[in-house]
């Protein structure tokens, strides 16, 4: 799977209100998640996704 085809939200977990996951779906249908849990969660997942999909908007300016 190319990396470039990763787009990651945040998705606050429905069983435990407050953690918070970062999910990536690829085109073959495989699921990357990272959780966040405890203090500032939400803020920090928020970060991890901003920077993963900046990551891959670089990526995709590397490869033109």
């Amino acid at each position: 799977m190319s990396r470039n085809s990763l787009h990651y939200e945040t998705i606050e977990d429905n069983r435990h209100p407050g953690d918070y996951r970062v999910e990536a779906i690829g085109n073959d249908g495989e699921v990357y998640t990272a959780i966040f849990v405890g203090p500032e969660a939400k803020d920090r997942a928020q970060e991890y996704a901003s920077l993963k999909n900046a990551d891959q908007l670089a990526s995709l300016s590397l490869t033109r």
